[in-house]
């Protein structure tokens, strides 16, 4: 408990740097705004990181979130302070009004995650399944008049983790609410092979995902490799691979130097975001000593590498729907003509990419219409 202060105290910093966002090249709707806090551990899409614990929230009901954050508000009504991975949420609920959960639950239910494909069948699966289908139903969606959330989506090392802090009393201890407490006693008695089959069975309930969208042949191999070098060019530029390292740590300055105040992946679960110390608005023209950061700046997620890899090895890495959001061509184009938190990379204040962005959207076209090939 000795991290609560300091996470009530970022937490305000955070909160108070959405709220005096500047308009300009890097605005966003007020909602985006103030999910920005959340951004670090769920994603800008909702679709969660399993390496920090956080878990999938764009495809839950309105009534759940809100459920889940005046929990977290009313300290130890989730019946988890002893989960280091709670601490975050509990200071950050803290501050928050009935009508801005209710805001918030009403902008994260309305994000859109990627879908992702399903699991190998399991054995015995359904049966084990049988006793939770009460209240996530048959096909995991959830029941809304149970309370219980939709799990279709949800990373499975995400589900079994849950599941062995509910069995280990980690989660729905003294003063849980009724539907934890049910979830601690269903739990008890459940080895770790047992839940296996459980999230396995989650996973594999999973339909299949739909077809990629892929623009028409238009342009030649010659044509499409040229652009993508491009494309290339840009992701690994320090402007773009700075926050998308091999590792934790991200890298700073137009040099890639490891971070000078120690920042990692997991430093959100500390209450560090990068607008904690990152104003707005540039200091000192942007360059030193802190260049701007926007409201919802963090860190992308794991998989998603570009520094060391090869032009062959990022190529393939953007094809692949597992990695990339579940995206064709097209709407690989489309992510980057309109994600804001790509845009950001050329109002950063620092040495920009050496493409303009539409000049970016353009290669991409290109390679698209050459059907996206890649280098050997």
């Amino acid at each position: 408990m000795k991290a609560l202060p300091l996470l009530l105290g970022a937490a305000t910093a955070v909160v108070a740097a959405v709220a005096t966002a500047q308009a300009g090249p890097t605005a966003v709707p007020d909602a985006e705004l103030q999910f920005g806090v959340c951004v670090s551990c769920h994603g800008a899409h909702g679709e969660g990181r399993p390496e920090l614990g956080a878990p999938r929230v764009g495809d839950l009901e309105a009534a759940y979130i809100e459920s889940r954050l005046e929990g977290f508000r009313e300290a130890g009504a989730i019946g988890n302070t002893d989960d280091p991975t709670a601490q975050p949420m509990r200071a950050i609920a803290q501050g928050l009004t009935d009508a801005q959960i209710a805001g918030l639950a009403a902008f994260i239910t309305g994000l859109d995650p990627e879908l992702k494909s399903p699991g190998p069948p399991v054995e015995v699966g359904t049966a084990a399944w049988a006793p939770c289908a009460a209240c996530h139903g048959a096909d995991a969606r959830g029941v809304p008049a149970t309370g219980a959330p939709d799990l279709l989506y949800q990373h499975p090392d995400y589900l079994a983790l849950q599941l062995q802090k509910y069995r280990d009393g980690v989660r729905g201890g003294p003063g849980a609410s009724p539907h934890a407490a049910a979830m601690a006693a269903m739990a008890q008695g459940l080895d770790d092979a047992a839940i296996d089959q459980l999230v396995g069975h989650v996973a594999a309930l999973r339909p299949p995902r739909p077809p990629v969208a892929n623009p028409p042949v238009t342009v030649s191999e010659a044509e499409g490799l040229a652009a993508f070098a491009d494309i290339y060019a840009v992701a690994t530029h320090p402007r773009c691979m700075n926050c998308h390292p091999d590792g934790d740590t991200p890298y700073q300055t137009d040099d890639s130097l490891p971070h000078a105040m120690g920042v990692t992946r997991t430093s959100p679960l500390q209450g560090l975001h990068c607008s904690t110390c990152h104003a707005p608005s540039g200091v000192g023209g942007g360059q030193t000593p802190l260049p701007p950061a926007d409201a919802i700046w963090s860190m992308p997620p794991q998989a998603m590498v570009f520094q060391h890899r090869t032009p062959a090895q990022l190529c393939a890495q953007l094809l692949d729907p597992e990695v990339n959001g579940g995206r064709g061509l097209t709407g690989l184009t489309e992510h980057v003509e309109h994600d804001h938190l790509l845009i950001t990379s050329w109002h950063s204040g620092r040495e920009a990419p050496p493409l303009t962005h539409a000049e970016l959207v353009a290669r991409f076209e290109t390679w698209g219409a050459a059907g996206g090939p890649c280098p050997e």
